[in-house]
């Protein structure tokens, strides 16, 4: 079983932080976030690591190659989420795992495999649940107009799609040249009568895409590791 890390993107919404360090090498604790990941991968007994990077990305291969003895970088233009996986077309033969390089969790990733293999599906969605806040009272009605329910400020409980993916081979063609997103290449794949399937993830799960949330996941791993 291999594993792909997405690493070509170029950080806008990670400005200023972004101007001179690849987003996936920020600090989160004691390490990088892209090592947080690889640490993750290798507890759930995946050996091999693909990481994909844009020419910026060339401090991520500085900074990791001499830690680790199983990864294997590529470059890539930045393509996108899916398109940037049009480099590894020749270079996977079967099963293997996607995960973008700015989300971090620590559910059985063995398990989500296994639920893969068993539903036979082409590509598989790992998917988290979350709390949405509406900042507004939410009104329901009858057909006649009457008002059944007036509820203040609710949260709305969605699942949203963790950027964590368990894919095979025939999902390289369905990919385009150019840019294309992960979101596209799913729709390709339904239409085409491919199976996509959802896998619902338990366990911790942190968005890092933004400079809001890196700097409140920042303060969660800071506790944990308390005074040095």
């Amino acid at each position: 079983m291999e594993a792909v890390i997405l690493a070509a993107g170029i950080g806008r919404r990670m400005k200023p932080l972004s101007y001179t360090l690849p987003k996936p090498l920020l600090r989160l604790g004691d390490r990088s976030i892209i090592e947080h990941i690889i640490d993750w991968f290798l507890k759930n007994d995946i050996k091999t690591i693909k990481i994909i990077l844009s020419d910026f990305g060339r401090l991520i291969e500085l900074y990791l190659k001499d830690k680790y003895s199983n990864i294997e970088f590529i470059y890539s233009k930045p393509l996108g989420t899916a398109g940037q996986l049009s480099v590894l077309k020749d270079r996977m033969k079967d099963t293997f795992i996607i995960c973008y390089s700015d989300v971090l969790s620590n559910f059985d990733l063995k398990d989500m495999i296994t639920y893969h293999k068993s539903k036979k599906s082409d590509l598989t969605i790992a998917t988290t649940e979350i709390s949405l806040p509406i900042k507004y009272g939410v009104i329901t009605n009858d057909k006649e107009g009457r008002l059944t329910e007036w509820t203040e400020k609710p949260s709305l409980m969605i699942r949203i799609n963790s950027g964590i993916y368990v894919a095979e081979p025939v999902i390289f063609d369905y990919l385009k040249s150019d840019i294309m997103q992960m979101n596209e290449l799913a729709k390709l794949l339904i239409a085409s009568k491919r199976n996509v399937f959802v896998y619902h993830m338990k366990g911790e799960y942190y968005d890092l895409g933004n400079m809001e949330e890196y700097e409140k996941v920042n303060k969660i791993f800071e506790e944990r590791l308390g005074n040095i």
